[in-house]
């Protein structure tokens, strides 16, 4: 099984400590919208993201 990390946007303040904490580029911030969402790049399941976010904007989910 491979997991990755989805965006609750209704939660996402747009702070980018998420995607300053990802090692590998896949949390971003969408200029238009100011929220963070899943680039779709490789996710390594380190999780700093998920435990740095402030609003819990953040969840685990498995990749089908």
């Amino acid at each position: 099984m491979s997991y990755t990390v989805n965006v609750i946007e209704e939660k996402c303040v747009g702070c980018s400590i998420c995607s300053r904490i990802c090692p590998t580029g896949t949390l971003k911030i969408n200029k238009e919208t100011k929220k963070a969402y899943n680039s779709g790049v490789y996710c390594d399941n380190a999780w700093g993201c998920l435990y740095a976010c402030p609003t819990k904007a953040l969840e685990i989910v498995e990749v089908r």
